[in-house]
């Protein structure tokens, strides 16, 4: 730990001067992928709702051209439609059963925006692997019974036929009969081999029965099964290699749980690392599209998730790319000021309420390295019960910036940009007073005027 000495005398009424120097920090850029990459080592965004009819999105295709891999379609339990059995692609129980943007054979239901998946495909045979996540919705607690599993079952192979990338396939490839267990061990084929191939997901259900029905399918389908299981997860054991996804504890159907489906609870950042770290795929989905913002998109890739629900293409200046390498941004680093080359560092290394937040020489101590949680949150390696916060937990013009235990209090909520400067309260910014390079100086909370006092290039720690 540090044992600096400094002497902190700025004064109450210093005004900062403008720094002549553009800003040169930026976030990192999350690295592109490589085709030799690992399916389970890649994140893709994916559009929330894709089969919406959107002026981006007409057609489903679009967002194929638009370079999304990964979509999500919506559907309920099949009806009869001329004798055949059709599941309406909708959201809600009263929306238009085919007033979607699904267009072959204009019926709009699930045959037609697979087809359309399917034809997309043919066109462009060397595309990425793509991946359809089916959302099963329901009016009926009883909708997803054997019945309309077995439709699904049969649907999903007649439309996509050798396309189709199936758990056998992926459980044989990794040598072990539990995929789960080969998945920890191997990961997935890279991109390459999966060249040209369709994975389908299979999340949601009945509320409260969710994964016991999508168990069910498991148990009856078993190596025969035409699409992957993503239940329902909401705590980091249930990536487990070793452990029991949710729910999946009987007739041995735990083995062929790689996925898990998590809707930004408190602490997703944690389950989205033990997913990863057991190379599991996980989604990663709000219902107020919060990842179309530049930090919260950099926290899923560099947290860990696999696929990331978007409202719109964004790529921040090509920061967060639609697709990109799993984990390939930093959530603990090190804070290097433009200005000063300084590190923002956590004065004499001393936890407590109130510890000054100081800029100093980078020398690789804890007290120098932060983590940024799923919250929001910039929580020193020091000692993680403390959180970077501003002095008095108002955010008026000048506060100083301390340490403080941390209580979820919007003072210790920042939203990195895409410019490596820190947004907190009243939208001002992390600031080193008069663009100091002098070891010592307190931090404090300016208007932002993205001058290189403001800007902070993070390091790996």
């Amino acid at each position: 730990m540090n044992t600096k000495i400094c002497s902190l005398t700025l004064l109450a009424g210093l005004v900062l001067a403008a720094a002549p120097a553009t800003a040169l920090a930026e976030a990192p850029d999350a690295l592109d992928f490589r085709w030799s990459d690992s399916y389970s080592d890649v994140y893709f965004a994916r559009p929330h709702n894709t089969y919406h009819k959107t002026a981006e999105f007409p057609n489903l295709d679009y967002a194929l051209w638009d370079g999304f891999y990964a979509l999500e379609l919506d559907i309920h339990e099949y009806k009869q439609v001329n004798g055949v059995k059709q599941f309406p692609v909708k959201h809600g129980p009263l929306d238009s059963d085919t007033g979607n943007n699904c267009r072959w054979g204009q019926g709009g239901y699930l045959r037609d925006c697979l087809n359309d998946i399917r034809n997309w495909s043919d066109y462009n045979p060397g595309h990425l692997p793509i991946t359809v996540q089916i959302d099963l919705k329901a009016i009926s607690p009883y909708a997803w019974g054997d019945a309309q599993y077995d439709e699904l079952h049969a649907q999903v192979a007649q439309v996509l036929g050798t396309k189709l990338y199936r758990p056998d396939e992926l459980r044989a490839w990794t040598g072990y009969d539990s995929m789960r267990q080969g998945v920890y061990t191997y990961g997935w084929p890279s991109l390459a081999a999966l060249q040209g191939k369709i994975i389908v997901l299979i999340m949601g259900g009945p509320t409260g029965d969710k994964n016991d029905y999508q168990e069910n399918y498991v148990r009856r389908y078993n190596y025969n099964s035409n699409f992957f299981v993503c239940p329902n997860a909401d705590s980091p054991a249930d990536f487990d290699w070793w452990g029991n996804a949710n729910d999946f504890d009987e007739y041995q159907t735990n083995k062929w749980v790689i996925c898990g489906n998590v809707g930004s609870p408190a602490g997703w950042d944690s389950i989205a690392s033990r997913a990863d770290a057991n190379r599991q795929l996980l989604n990663l989905w709000s219902s107020d599209y919060e990842y179309d913002e530049f930090w919260r998109m950099y926290l899923a890739v560099g947290w860990g998730a696999s696929m990331i629900s978007r409202g719109n293409a964004d790529t921040f200046y090509d920061k967060l790319p639609l697709v990109g390498l799993r984990g390939s941004v930093p959530v603990q680093f090190q804070m290097v000021n433009d200005a000063s080359n300084k590190c923002v560092d956590v004065w004499n290394g001393s936890y407590s309420n109130g510890t000054d937040i100081i800029q100093w020489s980078c020398n690789g101590d804890p007290n120098q390295a932060w983590i940024y949680t799923s919250a929001g949150q910039l929580r020193s390696v020091g000692n993680t019960a403390y959180c970077y916060d501003i002095e008095g937990g108002d955010g008026d013009l000048g506060d100083r910036h301390h340490i403080w235990k941390c209580d979820g209090g919007e003072s210790e909520k920042w939203r990195l940009e895409w410019d490596g400067s820190w947004h907190g309260m009243k939208n001002r910014c992390m600031d080193v007073p008069n663009s100091s390079a002098a070891d010592g100086v307190q931090l404090w909370h300016y208007d932002c005027n993205s001058t290189s006092a403001q800007t902070f290039r993070l390091q790996w720690w």
